[in-house]
This record gives C-alpha cells, sequence and structure tokens, in this order.
C-alpha cells in the first residue's frame, strides 16, 4: 500500500496500525533531517517477525558551466 506521509512517499506493509507506521516514519524523518540529508522515499515491509525499513536518498545533481 502505497501512502504519503509529510510530504513522503511511504510503502507500508497493510499488517503495520497506522500509528507504527506514522511513529516509524517521523523517526527516520528527524533522523535525516538531523544528518542534513535529503530522503526520497520510504518502505516499511514486514515478514512476519521483522520489520525491514528501507529509505531511499534522493540523488544530488550539480551543474558546472564548462570553460572553454
Amino acid at each position: 500500500m502505497h501512502t504519503t506521509i509529510q510530504g513522503i512517499p511511504v510503502m507500508v506493509d497493510p499488517s503495520l496500525s497506522w500509528k507504527q507506521i506514522n511513529t516509524i516514519v517521523a523517526e527516520i524523518i528527524q533522523e535525516w533531517a538531523w544528518e542534513g540529508r535529503s530522503l526520497e522515499k520510504i518502505e516499511l515491509l514486514s515478514d512476519g517477525q521483522l520489520l525491514h525499513i528501507c529509505s531511499y536518498e534522493k540523488p544530488s545533481v550539480k551543474l558546472i558551466p564548462l570553460e572553454g
């Protein structure tokens, strides 16, 4: 299931409660902001015993003019 939380696309496992999802996503967003990184998307996947959290950083593109 896909949703957007605080402007971040999130793929969530339907077995998780919205309270769990919001808590986890808020912690990840805060952690990334603290580190100065730009978050692109989050995936929360459960295998029954463990929750796999995959977070992806936005690519950074910089353009510089070539002299010539």
